[in-house]
């Protein structure tokens, strides 16, 4: 392999930069910068982008190869993180732990190991699966990958944080079959799974659940019951998604212009800088601006997809494959539920959200595929 830095994806970065910076403003108004003053949103997110640009360009620039050497240290540290946060988390009002605070001289820095699990697992499952070819194809070696993407899954599940578990299964799943795991082990779990998805809704329908209340929390069931039959729901369960329909709706076509969104301007959508950043754009800039965005997103996931279908090697396109499915499938979960087409669930937008743990992560994942994308393979005549 050789490195062609001529190759660096210039209009990706680009288009990455613009979201952030995008997405910066947005963090703004949502946190009523205009008036309140700079709030600490807007100000750490500051600090985090140009912290994040460092760590884009050590995983662009460091070949992927030596990167993936360490793939059993990066996947004990992402066991490690998510122990951590079980045992030392810190614990919020509705008894959840997902963040993990470090402190030292003064400085305080907050992070959430679920979403670098996210790219962690593409790193290490890409190795993996590039290491032991057509080995992987053995029930043992098919049943020890299952454990070993099992044990994060969990740990994340139960935080909880049912949305990040479903991403990381959703990405480990995609690198796998990428990876070349046999048709026939395909349908074998589609045989195992399907009969378990009709007996997890036909137990969601009972008044007592048998299973559900083992796996999922009861406020959890309740926004699937609420997505399921908004009639029956309670004003306290529908109201964050009535007020993101609401803040939609009122941008019309064009919006209501930047800092003039009349809920988000009065505090009246929770979590509007992080997981509802989408309703923030669609009040203020209209249906234009969000299909503007979800455009720049568009290509940046295109691009992605391009780069892992010429991957110079299959730890490449492995990599470059588990990257494309995490942001399309963030993207299409977040949409989702400010539409509400989905449950209400905790999924931020790529690059938009406020949060220094998803954009990191993000942009690591595309530092990775820009670094797939500069890696060549040698023709016969280069020594």
């Amino acid at each position: 392999m050789r490195r062609q830095y001529s190759d660096f994806d210039i209009w990706m970065t680009i288009a990455v930069v613009l979201l952030m910076g995008f997405g910066l403003i947005m963090i703004g108004s949502a946190t009523r910068i205009s008036i309140l003053g700079e709030s600490a949103a807007f100000r750490s997110q500051l600090i985090f982008i140009p912290l994040g640009l460092v760590i884009f360009a050590a995983a662009a620039f460091i070949d992927y190869h030596f990167i993936a050497r360490f793939y059993v240290p990066i996947y004990l540290l992402c066991l490690l993180l998510l122990i951590a946060t079980q045992i030392h988390g810190e614990l919020n009002d509705i008894a959840i732990r997902r963040w993990i605070h470090f402190n030292a001289g003064g400085f305080s820095l907050g992070i959430q190991p679920s979403e670098f699990a996210k790219v962690f697992m593409i790193i290490f499952l890409a190795k993996l699966l590039d290491t032991q070819g057509e080995r992987i194809n053995k029930i043992h070696m098919l049943a020890m990958v299952a454990v070993l993407v099992g044990a994060p899954v969990w740990l994340i599940v139960q935080q909880p944080s049912l949305s990040a578990g479903v991403v990381v299964l959703v990405i480990c799943m995609t690198v796998m079959f990428v990876g070349n795991v046999g048709g026939r082990y395909v349908l074998f779990a589609m045989a195992v799974l399907t009969p378990i998805a009709i007996f997890l809704v036909y137990d969601f329908g009972r008044d007592e659940h048998i299973f559900l209340h083992y796996i999922a929390r009861q406020y959890q069931l309740d926004r699937i019951e609420t997505l399921l039959n908004p009639e029956l729901a309670d004003a306290d369960s529908t109201f964050q998604i009535q007020r993101s329909l609401q803040a939609i709706g009122s941008g019309q076509l064009v919006g209501q212009g930047l800092h003039q969104g009349q809920i988000t301007q009065s505090a009246g959508l929770p979590a509007a800088e992080t997981d509802f950043i989408v309703s923030v754009i669609g009040e203020e800039f209209g249906f234009l601006g969000v299909m503007g965005v979800l455009l720049i997103m568009l290509l940046v996931v295109g691009r992605c997809f391009y780069i892992a279908a010429k991957a110079p090697d299959m730890l490449g396109r492995l990599i470059a494959s588990g990257v494309t499915m995490m942001l399309a499938f963030q993207t299409f979960v977040n949409v989702g539920v400010v539409t509400e087409l989905l449950p209400n669930t905790g999924v931020p937008f790529p690059f938009l959200s406020y949060g220094g743990s998803s954009l990191w992560a993000s942009l690591i994942a595309i530092g990775l595929v820009i670094n797939v994308n500069m890696t060549k393979a040698k023709s016969m005549f280069e020594i």
